[in-house]
């Protein structure tokens, strides 16, 4: 029988003059993060020691070659565990598989997960953190045993740096100026980040993996836990690595094959379900969420008492009331979270609730909504829109495209309500035998969410656009913030605010902006007001209003009307038809 060490060398040999099959299959490719690069390949992997060759991370062959011949090395097992394992069950039978005490931090990490399966979460858009306006993705891996709040969880996710400025921020995510790492936190924290503090639903899908899959995963995970990936905002972000992880366990699903531009987090869950990974959802509440659904079904003087039981301005045995109870607990419990209410005497107000719940006898009469739709029920996420317009004597059609766009009168199912965000929106016009580009929308991202008796929520737009005003092109950028209100159906917000314009000239201004708007799972309407007065390089004024409404007639198919008033400086009335149809975002273009 060869020795394992020759047989490792001539492997090494054959594979740096043989051919490129085994170099390039699947499972190598998976560990490496090859893709294909023009006419050759490149790994995502950014950091040189991820690498053994020294063209590692552009020669899929070299590199495999470099492991066969380092595998015997007392230290590999131990720093690329997963790599060991495929190589050694592939062409290196003879090595002896990894045991317990060969690795002692390896094993002492690897500990930490108990279980042999596996899930995937989605937690919902949250509009206040740049890098989750889209949401985010995670791992947990359950443990056999009824304590699932202690599962450990898988987050990729940037490491930042708490000095950096808002602007520095969203340039080093959007460039890659940030580390990815992943870190295991338990279950129970993951839900008192996202659904107590900042109140976003989280889906849990699980994930049909096999136990020796699960394995190779965990392992994997060890090899790049720590910065080995640049983390980018839009591609590859938390989606993208999450779904490479599961990608290195079952290599033959290709699940990355499609994804090349824009990486947003539903699309992994659509497409672990295409692929036939991922069972059906389960829902964690927002806690904030329920609260607000609570406080909904009592009146406004129940409602007063639960936020003075909370406050600490009433005691909970003066009511007699489980209702007013089960709200005042659920909301005290969002505002210790939320670390704002005092610590010590947080315990106190709450065991006294509990004392005086059941001293009563009921546990409530308050109910959860039924759930919504979830999220990869929602519409795709780009947009592409074909219409035509009647401004004044001219008529025209028009042409615009979005990169990811969910607006106020877009579809509501999958989607968060009162959210509006849109990434890259040229339109294109055509009338008299021209075509102009009309506007660029290079980010806008609004929220309207409607405050409470026991919730103050600002309502807020940030909008970065280029677009012809005055029959020029100018850039603007403005930052409006105000209060919004629900009257039935129907949430009003008011939004003062600030912006600044370059084209021919630069100025500065104040602006206005009122909204009414109905969203709902079939038709959606919404009726704005825009004013603008500039006080610094110009003293133009402007004001214009506008009425749309959008009919759905499928889930990503929806016919739009719009009327546009233009009152100054020049009166005038536009009218607009078009079909707008969602589409796979660009990292899904097959």
């Amino acid at each position: 029988m060869a020795h394992p060490r020759r047989s490792l060398a001539l492997l090494a040999a054959l594979a740096i003059g043989g051919p490129c099959s085994a170099a390039e299959e699947p499972g190598w490719l998976a560990l490496m993060h090859y893709r294909v690069q023009g006419s050759g390949w490149q790994s995502e992997a950014d950091r040189p020691q991820f690498f053994l060759s020294k063209d590692g991370r552009h020669a899929p062959q070299q590199e495999l070659a470099a492991n066969l011949a380092a595998m015997s090395a007392p230290t590999y097992a131990c720093t690329f565990p997963a790599r060991y394992e495929w190589l050694r069950t592939r062409y290196a039978p003879a090595l002896p598989a990894r045991r317990e005490g060969d690795c002692p931090e390896l094993d002492a990490w690897y500990r930490q997960f108990p279980g042999q399966r596996v899930s995937i979460s989605f937690a919902a858009s949250f509009l206040e953190n740049p890098s989750s306006m889209f949401g985010h993705t995670f791992l947990k891996v359950y443990r056999d045993s009824p304590r699932e709040l202690m599962s450990p969880t898988i987050n990729y996710a940037a490491r930042t740096d708490a000095r950096e400025g808002d602007l520095d921020y969203i340039r080093k995510g959007l460039f890659g100026g940030f580390p990815g790492v992943a870190d295991e936190l338990p279950f129970y924290r993951r839900l008192r980040t996202y659904t107590e503090n900042e109140g976003r639903d989280i889906w849990e899908y699980e994930l049909g993996l096999t136990p020796a899959e699960v394995r190779q995963l965990l392992l994997h995970v060890w090899e790049v836990r720590d910065g080995i990936f640049d983390y980018y905002f839009l591609d590859e972000n938390c989606a993208f690595r999450t779904l490479a992880l599961i990608d290195v366990a079952r290599p033959q699903a290709r699940l990355l094959d499609h994804y090349s531009a824009l990486t947003v987090p539903v699309e992994t869950i659509r497409t672990l379900q295409a692929a036939g990974m991922a069972g059906a959802p389960i829902l964690w509440p927002g806690l904030p969420k329920l609260v607000r659904q609570y406080e909904a079904q009592l009146g406004a003087d129940e409602v007063r008492q639960a936020s003075a039981i909370a406050d600490g301005s009433l005691a909970p045995d003066k009511v007699a009331q489980a209702s007013v109870l089960q709200l005042a607990y659920e909301y005290l419990s969002v505002r210790i979270t939320r670390d704002q209410a005092e610590r010590e005497t947080r315990k106190d107000t709450i065991n006294a609730i509990l004392r005086r719940r059941l001293a009563i006898g009921s546990p409530g009469s308050l109910q959860q909504a039924a759930a919504l739709d979830p999220p990869e029920s929602g519409h795709d996420g780009s947009a592409l829109k074909l219409g035509a317009y009647r401004d004044g004597a001219r008529r025209g059609a028009s042409l615009a495209w979005a990169g990811f766009q969910h607006t106020l009168t877009d579809r509501l199912g999958g989607y968060e309500p009162y959210a509006e965000v849109t990434v890259l929106q040229p339109e294109l016009r055509s009338d008299g035998g021209r075509v102009r580009l009309e506007r660029l929308d290079w980010l806008t991202v609004q929220s309207t969410l409607p405050g409470s008796a026991l919730f103050s929520r600002s309502a807020w737009r940030l909008m970065l656009a280029t677009q012809r005003k005055e029959d020029r092109l100018a850039t603007s950028l403005g930052f409006n913030s105000g209060q919004a209100w629900a009257v039935g159906n129907t949430v009003i917000a008011v939004m003062p605010g600030a912006g600044v314009e370059a084209g021919h000239a630069t100025a500065a201004a104040g602006t206005l902006a009122v909204l009414a708007t109905r969203q709902g799972s079939t038709w959606s309407a919404q009726a704005e007001f825009n004013a603008e007065k500039q006080f610094l390089g110009g003293h133009g004024y402007r004001s214009h209003a506008c009425l749309r409404t959008s009919l759905m007639l499928s889930r990503n198919t929806a016919l739009e009307l719009s009327a546009r008033r233009s009152i100054r400086p020049v009166p005038h009335t536009e009218v607009a038809l078009g079909l707008r149809v969602h589409l796979k975002p660009l990292a899904f273009a097959q």
